[in-house]
């Protein structure tokens, strides 16, 4: 009885321990994010609206509608900004995943968005992973909103954020020729 007591006291007592420890996967997403932080990109755990919103998960077992709100992670790249980036127009856009894998542009890089930025940004964003639910840039700050589910897949997103920023992000602004 002595051995009973002393071995559930001991289950009572490591339980809670090993409950509590990260499992792989959270291991493995600490790693991606340890990744990115090293490479200059922040990362936030946020909310964001569905791009896909009339789906049946958003419909309670009782027929109650519930905000069609994601749960995913924002990695963020911060644009360098020119030194008259006050008297330049906001540039600003926005790129929605649909549910059979292709894009949609709620907010198409303006008139005065770079002619470089809109060829990179027609051409690399199907290189993006498939969990990546929406990327966009207002103030300077580039976003991508994913679920993290493929480690491999890091890589790929890191380059697609440094390479935007790279990229010009106006238009080169007329000279005036009159002089």
């Amino acid at each position: 009885m002595v051995y009973l007591i002393i071995g559930l006291a001991l289950l009572f007592i490591i339980v809670p321990i090993i409950a509590v420890l990260p499992s792989a996967r959270q291991k493995e997403r600490m790693q991606m994010r340890n990744l990115a932080r090293g490479a200059g990109v922040s990362v936030d755990l946020t909310t964001i609206e569905d791009p896909n919103p009339d789906q049946d998960k958003y419909i309670t077992h009782t027929g109650r509608k519930i905000p069609p709100d994601l749960k995913v992670t924002a990695w963020r790249q911060q644009r360098k900004r020119a030194r008259d980036w006050r008297e330049l127009p906001e540039v600003s856009w926005c790129a929605q995943r649909n549910l059979d894998k292709s894009w949609r542009w709620p907010v198409d890089p303006n008139e005065h968005a770079s002619d470089e930025l809109r060829i990179f940004l027609a051409t690399s964003i199907e290189s993006l992973p498939d969990d990546v639910d929406q990327v966009e840039e207002s103030r300077y700050c580039i976003t991508i909103y994913w679920h993290e589910a493929d480690k491999e897949s890091v890589q790929d997103v890191l380059d697609f954020l440094k390479q935007c920023a790279d990229l010009p992000l106006h238009k080169p602004v007329e000279e005036d020729e009159d002089y």
